[in-house]
């Protein structure tokens, strides 16, 4: 009696079929998801540095800008759908985090020293990497680099549209039944 008329459904002709959730779950790649995740962590950590370098300051934000695009990357290369695709993005964008870091040290120590960063990273030891993390990475360093880690997880996995879904939930199992 008091229903109104539904203007925003759509039409039975716009409904589009189930889409093919095989196809869906053979899409996925974990090599390209970490390869491409890898190249953008490498590409943002050197474009950090360089940042850093230009206006003297170091902006430790950034590890989480570093982090969203590396949970982007594996979500376009990757394609994946399960949970294995955001914990190697959170990895990933952990160790870009502190990767990040240790460029920007490169740089600093060569301008000090008057050296080239390659000259540096050759004289990088274990000795020197155990110094690095006990005087340079401070306790804010490890939270943004913690919150990197979460947003590159909250990205890294493929967002479906509502069709993929369907076609997925009713992939057909071994016995015939849906699931």
């Amino acid at each position: 009696m008091f229903r109104l008329k539904q203007k925003h459904t759509r039409k039975k002709s716009d409904q589009r079929p189930p889409a093919d959730g095989k196809r869906l779950l053979a899409e996925q790649s974990i090599g390209r998801g970490v390869a491409g995740s890898i190249a953008v962590g490498l590409l943002l950590c050197w474009l950090w540095a360089m940042m850093s370098i230009e206006t003297g300051k170091i902006f430790p934000w950034f590890s989480v800008l570093i982090g969203a695009m590396i949970g982007v990357a594996m979500q376009r290369f990757g394609k994946g759908l399960d949970w294995r695709f955001p914990l190697l993005a959170a990895i990933v964008a952990g160790l870009a985090a502190y990767t990040g870091n240790l460029v920007i040290g490169v740089f600093e120590t060569g301008r000090y020293i008057e050296a080239e960063p390659i000259n540096v990273m050759g004289g990088l030891s274990a000795d020197t990497m155990r110094m690095f993390f006990r005087i340079t990475i401070n306790p804010i360093d490890h939270i943004y680099a913690f919150s990197a880690c979460g947003v590159a997880a909250f990205f890294a996995n493929r967002r479906l549209k509502r069709h993929e879904v369907f076609g997925l939930r009713t992939i057909n199992s071994d016995d015939g039944e849906q699931t």
